[in-house]
């Protein structure tokens, strides 16, 4: 955000004077530049539509800028990595004959949501000789009765998440249980459920998978969540959506 605050004070006293009136005529947008000194209304024709552009951008930049710089002042008192969503999102609530004029400086959450949702990738799978079958309400099938529960608890909180969607650190390619989105701080975490803790050849691996990401700089309490159950204690709804509570 800093970065963008920095650009537009280098351009936007580059731009032309005047505000833009938009018409919309049969499915077209038709624009006009007004004088802000003598009101005086002049028509851009499309091979002039630059003027136009270049317009838009200054009042979105400005919009931009009123915003994004008293986000950051928020931001350094909170000391938090996170965003208000206003900057991010004055783009979305531009007039849509200005959204065609304009190169945004971010996405809105929604954007950035689906863009990510929207990247292909193939999961794990499962083995043919593997009888169990578990659906999500998202209708995704999962390994296990604790991993509904984790999903659909990440649906109620409106975390975006991937199941067993392929992570490659260095050489290497592992499935984590669910990669999720932190939306606030654009960045993907990771959560793994451990579900058989009472076994300790299952203990053993789990240590050598924390370990991989650990060696990846990914460590428990960052960007790695990881959930616990065995047989006497199953996994606790209450604690895993306390641990979630960040991305929210």
């Amino acid at each position: 955000m800093q970065k963008n605050v920095s650009l537009i004070k280098l351009r936007i006293d580059k731009y032309p004077q005047g505000y833009l009136k938009i018409n919309k005529k049969n499915g077209e947008f038709y624009y006009r530049i007004v004088s802000n000194i003598t009101g005086e209304r002049r028509y851009i024709r499309k091979e002039n539509i630059n003027e136009a552009k270049l317009i838009a951008q200054r009042d979105y930049d400005n919009e931009y800028l009123k915003y994004a710089e008293k986000e950051i002042n928020e931001l350094r008192k909170q000391l938090k990595n996170d965003y208000s969503s206003k900057a991010r999102n004055c783009y979305s609530s531009l007039h849509p004959g200005r959204q065609c004029l304009v190169e945004p400086l971010e996405v809105s959450d929604e954007e950035y949501i689906n863009k990510w949702m929207s990247k292909p990738y193939v999961p794990k799978g499962f083995k043919e000789e593997d009888n169990t079958e578990y659906y999500t309400e998202n209708g995704e099938r999962v390994r296990s009765k604790s991993e509904v529960i984790i999903a659909n608890t990440l649906k109620s909180l409106n975390i975006p998440y991937k199941y067993e969607c392929p992570l490659k650190l260095n050489d290497l390619i592992i499935y984590p249980d669910f990669t999720i989105l932190d939306v606030k701080r654009r960045q993907e975490k990771y959560l793994e459920h451990f579900g058989m803790m009472g076994d300790l050849d299952y203990v053993s691996n789990m240590m050598l998978k924390i370990a991989t990401y650990e060696q990846n700089n990914i460590f428990i309490g960052d960007r790695l969540i990881c959930t616990f159950e065995s047989i006497r204690r199953p996994l606790s709804v209450s604690v895993l959506r306390n641990k979630l509570k960040i991305l929210i």
